[in-house]
């Protein structure tokens, strides 16, 4: 039987294997990389028989809790193939010690004796990745109890669950702990237009049915998680055929996309599937299942509602759930995470039962006879069906032991109904992506600062203790200082930063997109040849709007998708070009022993240069322009990409079906299918080709505006080194108290030490 040990570090995303004691070789499948654990572990059996020519295993694992349960999971499967893995876990430390240890490390920072650490761009990027946002995104089909669903979740009655109206804005819940929820309400031009200290259900089926209203961000309590634990956002999205404003169409289509890592709640009503409204949508989520592995599945949670409605001598809950996964199977969707709830019965039990047990009320009576039914009923046990995990199902167990102790009738039945393992599921993905992420960016945030204080630190202690070699020190600070001030190779870094362009590769990718959508166009146009009546064409036409509506936002997420990252390989390609330019300060200057290293002194403060919305905030700011691509808000708002996509697709890519009146019914009695389909398409492909221009424009542009405010900030960088190195130089005159000098600089490099231990105890398992 083989042996393997596998440590995996999710917070450095580390992965070390051996087999029988020994590393893999250099070339082996077992060599991880920097790839999450749920990207390879369901591959690991076929990797381990191909390597090693065996079915039986000896595994020992050392890693989190959250990770072994994805091991242990894998090992299960491998089982069914014929595979003996038998496991042993070797315990980690868990994500709530660092996080404790994380705020107590900042605290010390600020308290510490570097003044460069407290800065306040160094605060901002801290507090941003500590208190980053995770959103849950929740989505369905009309009827399929999407509302009734978050109103379980908040335990009370909040948005609007009318059919007819339901989810015409989008709608933000930020959990902050507070009671009542608060409201900011904006237009579909994303100015505020109301703000409202007290949110009720009332108020909120206003905004909805409020046609000048796009968006509204609720603050306030979401029970089933802390604020202090996860800064957790629910966002309810319009349905894909409900929708008054096309931004809207867009953001579903935007959070469904691979490139998204958030949480996505996608609602199916059980009674009533394969509804039209699905097919495209879950599409899409079938391609986004497809990359990232096991981490790509977890983040979608299907929820099967209103499972508790089917009556007796009809379908069971097994063949009802199991009739789901063939309806996901048949549209691309593999081992999905399928929860079976009866949110409405949820949502009676936290607010109808919460509040009154008076059997002469008709709805107190009927959530009771819910309550009985699910409690009475083992088939209605809806957690035994859900993909829980061991400790997730242990805890569940738990509490069931706890309210049936407690005779607690409305406990047990909550968790039966599946209100319950669906927001365990939600924390689960918290606790096993973002949390993990969350720490490393924290951590991030502060090592690459710390190490450019220590390389500053050490150096002015070099010169401190080399009195001797004073005249060395100030002729390599002179040459270093020389060197910044040559017009020469000022103009060669200038000439170097705008030769940096990707015009040519954006124009072809955005040409791939448009002739991906004509393929589908291309599709669509078979539907319509021969002849047919006026209602025939009307219904036709009313299939081609839906489609084009379902085009343009495919178009538009995958659009703005690449003109984002098109910006970002400019910034990142300015920010090389800038390390570049530091690095060689220091090249071709040997005139002492004492190393004087810029890029080192300056790496942290140049790596911080990372985010790309607050450069161009802040350049947008200090000129006080309200140009290029609106007001500054629109930086904030991934650069203003989506509002331009927003203002340039709008409603203009949409073709009413009403170009059937355009035909000349005097001279024909009937109408040309292929004839109405050429005409019905041809301003929406003339659309496509404008959109993919003009993209590729706003693309340039943007990269201009990039350009620019990257130039302000490695100005603003050339100042802070200039300064560093007049440091430098005031430490090398010094002559006066050199051993106190000395004796300060041991002291805040023990500082440095102790702290930078600390940071990389925090990362490790």
């Amino acid at each position: 039987m083989r042996e393997i040990f596998i440590k995996y570090n999710p917070y450095r995303i580390e992965t070390t294997v051996t087999v029988d004691g020994k590393a893999p070789k250099q070339n082996s499948r077992l060599n991880f990389g920097d790839r999450r654990l749920q990207e390879w572990i369901e591959d690991l059996p076929k990797i381990l028989f191909d390597e090693c020519s065996s079915r039986e295993f000896e595994l020992t694992f050392q890693g989190t809790t959250p990770d072994f349960e994805d091991v242990e999971a894998m090992c299960q499967d491998a089982k069914k193939s014929g595979m003996e893995i038998k496991l042993k876990h070797i315990p980690a430390k868990e994500i709530a010690d660092k996080e404790t240890a994380i705020a107590d490390i900042f605290d010390e920072i600020q308290a510490g004796p570097f003044d460069e650490l407290k800065q306040p761009d160094v605060v901002k990027a801290f507090t941003q990745a500590r208190n980053s946002d995770f959103e849950v995104n929740v989505v369905a089909t009309m009827s399929a109890g999407k509302s009734t669903l978050i109103n379980a979740l908040l335990r009370q009655k909040l948005m609007p669950a009318k059919q007819e109206a339901c989810t015409a804005t989008i709608t933000e819940i930020k959990d902050t702990d507070t009671t009542p929820f608060r409201a900011r309400v904006y237009n579909s031009e994303g100015h505020l237009i109301q703000s409202i200290p007290d949110v009720t259900f009332d108020i909120m089926n206003s905004l909805n049915s409020n046609r000048d209203v796009s968006k509204v961000q609720l603050q306030g309590d979401i029970p089933f998680v802390s604020a202090d634990d996860i800064s957790l956002v629910l966002v309810d999205t319009p349905g894909p055929n409900n929708s008054r404003d096309p931004a809207h169409k867009a953001a579903t289509y935007r959070m469904l996309s691979e490139s998204s890592k958030t949480v996505v709640l996608y609602i199916l009503n059980s009674t009533q599937l394969a509804v039209n409204d699905d097919f495209n949508l879950l599409r899409h989520v079938a391609d986004s299942m497809r990359v990232g592995g096991k981490q790509s599945r977890d983040r979608f949670i299907f929820v099967v509602n209103k499972l508790d409605e089917f009556k007796k001598g009809e379908d069971n809950i097994k063949a009802s759930i199991e009739k789901v996964r063939n309806y996901l199977h048949d549209n691309g969707i593999e081992n999905p995470n399928i929860y079976p709830a009866s949110a409405l019965t949820a949502l009676n039990i936290r607010t109808i039962l919460a509040n009154s047990d008076d059997d002469d009320d008709d709805d107190v009576y009927e959530a009771k006879g819910k309550v009985r039914k699910f409690n009475r009923n083992q088939e209605m046990h809806f957690e035994e069906y859900a993909p829980l995990t061991p400790s997730a199902r242990g805890e569940i167990e738990g509490m069931l032991a706890d309210a049936r102790k407690r005779g607690d009738a409305n406990a047990e039945a909550l968790i039966h109904c599946g209100i319950v393992p669906i927001e365990m599921a939600i924390k689960m993905y918290v606790q096993k992506y973002a949390k993990t992420a969350k720490i490393k960016n924290v951590v991030d945030t502060f090592s690459k600062r710390l190490e450019s204080a220590k390389s500053f630190e050490t150096t002015k202690q070099e010169i401190a203790t080399n009195q001797d070699k004073q005249k060395e020190i100030l002729a390599t600070i002179a040459a270093i200082k020389k060197k910044m001030a040559d017009g020469e190779n000022a103009k060669k870094f200038k000439s170097r930063i705008e030769s940096i362009n990707y015009d040519d590769e954006i124009r072809k990718l955005a040409d791939g997109i448009i002739l991906e959508s004509q393929k589908k166009i291309t599709a669509q146009l078979s539907s319509g040849k021969g002849k047919m009546s006026r209602g025939e064409a009307e219904e036709l036409c009313k299939q081609y709007a839906r489609f084009a509506d379902n085009l343009q936002a495919e178009v538009q997420v995958k659009l703005e998708d690449l003109v984002t990252n098109h910006i970002h390989k400019n910034a990142e390609k300015l920010l090389d070009e800038y390390r570049a330019k530091i690095s060689a300060l220091a090249e071709d200057i040997n005139v002492g022993s004492v190393t004087v290293s810029p890029f080192e002194i300056m790496e942290g403060a140049i790596d911080g240069l990372d985010n790309i919305e607050d450069i161009l905030e802040d350049s947008a700011k200090t000129e006080k322009k309200k140009e290029v691509v609106g007001n500054h808000k629109d930086y904030k708002e991934w650069l203003g990409v989506r509002r331009w996509f927003n203002s340039h697709l709008g409603t203009n890519f949409h073709v009413d079906y009403e170009v059937v009146d355009d035909y000349d019914w005097v001279e024909h009695s009937y109408i040309d299918g292929t004839l109405l389909s050429q005409q019905f398409f041809a301003p929406i492909q003339e659309k496509l080709y404008e959109n993919s221009n003009n993209s590729v424009v706003y693309a340039k542009e943007q990269a201009k505006n990039i350009k620019k405010a990257f130039a302000e900030k490695f100005d603003e960088l050339d100042m802070v080194l200039k300064q560093k190195l007049k440091d430098l130089e005031d430490c090398a005159n010094n002559e006066k108290n050199v051993d106190a000098q000395i004796q300060k600089s041991q002291a805040k490099l023990q500082w440095l030490e102790n702290i930078q231990a600390k940071i990389n105890a925090v990362l490790d398992i």
